[in-house]
This record gives C-alpha cells, sequence and structure tokens, in this order.
C-alpha cells in the first residue's frame, strides 16, 4: 500500500465498516444499499458524478444524518451517531465542502470551539493558551502563516479550508490514538497546487499511523495520485470498486457515467432548431475569484446547457445572468442592448426569468397559496389602473394547475403542502405565464420524481418551439446532453469546451466529462 501501513498489516485490520446503508428522503431514495470497508492506514477515494450519494454517505457516517436502513462499526464496535460531536468522541471527524468555521471568531476560537474548557481556570479562558495550543495544531499540518488570534474573516478563504482541516485531524487524534476516520468532502477547491500537495502530506502522515481517510473529490486526477481504493457511485448506488493501481481516468469515467445519452427519454426529436436571431450574448463576463471571461451567444428557440462540477464556475454564471450576484467585468447584450443587472428586477425587465436550483428556499412563497405563486410574475397583465383582477388571476392559477396536472386540493392549497414535482410544475407554471423570453432553468427536475421529470422535459420542448431560449443547468450530465441544444463546459471558472448537441449528434457523456475533470 503507496500511503499507509505495509499491506501484510493492511489487509485484516478493518478500520470501519458500513453494511446496507441506504438513505430516503419522503419517497426518494438518494442512496441505495451501500457496503463499505476503510482500513487502518488506508486512503479511500470516493467520486461519482452530482448527486450521485457521495456526500450523503459522508453525513451519515459523521452523524450529520443518520441512514434510513443498514448498520455500521467502528473499530470492531457498532457504531451509531446522533450528531457530529457524537461522532467526534468515537473518533470520526469531517471536513464539510461547505466550510463550517465561525467568521467572527479567531482561529483559536474556532478550533477549540466546544472545548474551551482545557484552558479555563474558575471559569475564566486563558487566551493566551489557547492561542499557544492552535498554533501547535496548525504547525503539526504545516500551517505557520496564521496567527490564531487573528478572525477567521480575516483570512482567505484557502486559509479557512486548512484551519479546518487542522480543526479536525486534532479532534480526532486526540478521541482515538491513531485509529480514527478522516473524511475529506472535497478539501482541496479552493487550494493552490501549493496547498493541495501540504495537504496531501499530512493526509499521507495521518494514514501513515494507522488512521483511516475517505477522501471526495471531482479531479479524478487527484483521487489517482492520493489514494489506495476508489469507490464509484452513480445515482445513489456503488458501481465499482477499483484498486488505484488498476484505475486510470479513463476508467473511472467509464463507471461514473454509466449508459449513453437516450435521445428519447429526453425527447430529442421534439427538439426545435433555434433560430439564428441573437437574444442574449455575454463578452468576457467575469466574477473576481470565481469565473473569467465567459462568452457566448444564445440564440431564439435554444437550450444552452452549462455542464461541469460543483465550483465550476456555472452555477455564478447564471446567479449573473438572472440579476442574483453581479459581475466584476465583461459585459451582458439582450437583444443587442448592454445591460447591467444588479437584482433580479432587472434582468426580469430584460427579460429574463429563473427557475432556481431550490425552489423550498428561493423557488416557492411556501406560506402562499398555488395561486399566488403561478401568478407571482404575472400580476402586470392580470392588473388594470394598477389593480390586479381576481377574477383573472383565478382563470389564470385555474389553467395552468389544469394544463399541467398539478395534483393539489384547489388553487387556494397552500403550495408548501405540494409535493416537489407538484411544487415545481407550479413554478414553471410561473415562468411560462410571465411570457419571459428567455429561462434561466438551474437544476429544473431535481428531487422530482420520473413521471414529474417527462412533464417537465415535454414544457422544455413545447416553450422553444414556441421561441422561448433557455440556458440550463441538468440534474445531471446525461439530462443537460438530452435537453441541450447546445453545450458549454466550465471547469476550474473558465470555459474548456463547447459540443453540438442538435438531435442525431449529441456527444457521449465521456467526451463531456473529460473536458469537465
Amino acid at each position: 500500500m503507496k500511503n499507509g501501513l505495509n499491506e501484510r498489516e493492511f489487509l485484516p485490520r478493518l478500520l470501519f465498516k458500513g453494511r446496507n446503508l441506504s438513505k430516503t428522503y419522503g419517497g426518494n431514495t438518494v442512496l441505495r444499499n451501500i457496503d463499505i470497508d476503510i482500513y487502518r492506514g488506508e486512503i479511500a477515494g470516493l467520486v461519482g458524478e452530482n448527486g450521485a450519494g457521495k456526500s450523503t454517505l459522508l453525513k451519515i457516517i459523521s452523524g450529520v444524518e443518520p441512514p434510513s436502513t443498514g448498520e455500521m462499526e467502528m473499530n470492531g464496535s457498532p457504531y451509531k451517531c446522533s450528531s457530529i460531536l457524537d461522532a467526534h468522541r468515537r473518533g470520526v471527524g469531517m471536513v464539510f465542502q461547505e466550510q463550517s468555521l465561525t467568521a467572527n471568531l479567531t482561529v483559536a476560537q474556532n478550533i477549540y470551539r466546544g472545548r474551551e474548557s482545557r484552558f479555563s481556570v474558575l471559569g475564566l479562558v486563558r487566551w493566551g493558551k489557547m492561542n499557544a495550543a492552535a498554533q501547535k495544531v496548525m504547525a503539526a499540518v504545516d500551517i505557520r502563516d496564521i496567527p490564531p488570534d487573528r478572525k477567521v474573516w480575516n483570512i482567505p478563504f484557502a486559509a479557512r479550508q486548512r484551519v479546518e482541516i487542522a480543526k479536525v485531524l486534532d479532534i480526532v487524534s486526540n478521541a482515538t490514538e491513531d485509529r480514527s476516520l478522516i473524511l475529506l468532502d472535497e478539501p482541496t477547491t479552493v487550494l493552490s497546487r501549493e496547498e493541495m500537495e501540504s495537504l496531501f502530506r499530512e493526509v499521507r502522515k495521518m494514514a501513515g499511523r494507522g488512521n483511516g481517510v475517505i477522501f471526495v473529490s471531482h479531479r479524478l486526477s487527484e483521487v489517482l495520485e492520493l489514494t489506495d481504493r476508489i469507490y464509484v457511485f452513480k445515482d445513489g448506488e456503488k458501481t465499482a470498486v477499483l484498486k488505484t493501481s488498476e484505475a486510470s481516468e479513463d476508467i473511472l469515467y467509464e463507471k461514473m457515467v454509466g449508459r449513453e445519452t437516450t435521445g428519447e427519454y429526453y425527447l430529442s426529436a421534439r427538439q426545435a432548431l433555434p433560430s439564428d436571431d441573437v437574444v442574449l450574448e455575454t463578452e468576457a463576463l467575469s466574477q473576481w475569484g470565481v469565473f473569467i471571461h465567459v462568452s457566448f451567444k444564445l440564440r431564439r428557440g435554444e437550450v444552452l446547457g452549462i455542464c461541469g462540477v460543483e465550483g465550476s464556475g456555472k452555477e455564478a454564471v447564471c446567479s449573473v445572468l438572472c440579476g442574483d450576484e453581479s459581475a466584476t467585468g465583461g459585459t451582458i447584450r439582450v437583444n443587442g442592448e448592454k445591460r447591467t443587472f444588479v437584482s433580479p428586477k432587472d434582468a426580469l425587465d430584460a427579460g429574463i426569468l429563473s427557475v432556481p436550483r431550490n425552489r423550498r428556499e428561493d423557488g416557492i412563497l411556501g406560506m402562499l397559496s398555488i395561486r399566488e405563486n403561478i401568478t407571482l410574475s404575472s400580476l402586470k397583465k392580470l392588473a388594470s389602473h394598477g389593480v390586479v383582477s381576481l377574477k383573472k388571476q383565478n382563470e389564470e392559477a385555474l389553467s395552468w394547475v389544469t394544463r399541467l396536472g398539478i395534483k393539489c386540493s384547489g388553487i387556494f392549497q397552500r403550495i408548501s403542502n405540494l409535493s416537489g414535482g407538484n411544487a415545481q410544475k407550479a413554478i414553471f407554471a410561473r415562468v411560462l405565464g410571465s411570457d419571459c423570453p428567455i429561462l434561466v432553468l438551474d437544476h429544473p427536475t431535481r428531487g422530482v420524481d420520473v413521471g414529474s421529470k417527462g412533464e417537465i422535459y415535454s414544457l422544455i420542448r413545447e416553450i422553444t418551439k414556441r421561441g422561448v431560449s433557455v440556458v440550463l443547468l441538468g440534474d445531471t450530465l446525461d439530462e443537460c446532453i438530452g435537453l441541450a441544444s447546445r453545450i458549454l463546459v466550465m471547469k476550474d471558472g473558465i470555459v474548456t469546451g463547447e459540443f453540438d448537441c442538435s438531435h442525431g449528434r449529441k456527444p457521449s457523456q465521456v467526451e463531456v466529462v473529460q473536458k469537465m475533470m
């Protein structure tokens, strides 16, 4: 074994075991019957597309969420944790993709949050001793340029990631001597190559002392560089377990993407042929530190898919297009006219409307009715002399409920009581009823059932046939290829490729993934 204990010691010394681990939210199963073994001294990689179940598994192991079914063991004893702190006491720690540091506390206070008692005398914290201890913890993972008494909001984002890693390694090391499990969820996303190499050295040291590590990354080259074995997930299931020495990026691509795109499922025969009219154009569009020089032209009736892993910049581009965030450079033109968006209202005035990814938080007004949610973006056309006609509002909402088959008790039912698929269709009704010519669809089918997905796909085909243009972030790569007329691929904030996705000319998933990784 290249990272930790020698192979004779490694094979029989099981550190963590999970059997038949599953997770279901409502009727949606996101993790299905996962078996996983992690040995002492091992660094195991975990790869898969977005939504494959990787983060869900880590949350179960780290005590963030309980499994719906299945059992776990740690160091030969039954393992069941009800919280992160409980997992820490058992020697399991996780570095989250979304950082958990508190910005208004110092570095030292974050490292020892919840463990301040060791520095307290008569109820008073001895800050000098805490700072000195934090300095040693950071030095152990080669962090020597961050003062422990500095507030977290005053250090760069990449430095915060390094502090979080130091914190977790210290917690689990103190809980169990060299019999800990460290979970790293995309820890290198914001690190430079030099910082990443420093992290890898420390992870190898941890494994070399007998600890286990699960390493999640979309960058397959990093997984191949660091790990001993690799688990591959797809659609909530384990599809392969490979020795890293026998794996390659091409092999992992194939295991990750599985089947090829099925055009019929996405109604590709109904795919509209875009006109030559350019309705939206970006030139060198940039957002400092997130993406740079993104240029494209969106034509009338076209579905432009933007593909990339989480953090590639695709989400931020869409946020800028719909006015949720501001660009720091470049230009946006709508129908040839230069536009600047500082709010969603500016984008709406220009004819751009978004279906957000997180509809429960950003898409619906949960306390309001289905009627009010559907007609929210079309009140102007339902009003006369500034007063909304309730009759027209009722007719508009009822028309869309009937047309889209939204299952509800009536248009006055609170929208928060609808199923995910029906809530999503209500949001589509709002967007379609607004008559906006440009739509930004951010994961429009996330969390909906197969039947609702088919209805949403049909709606997309219908509106593009009418001349509506769409910028799409698909819920899966397969979906993005299947629905799009053209695809832009992003990696690390830049456009790395473009594919024609007209009917009969769809690229394979492998071709697209190679530009993403």
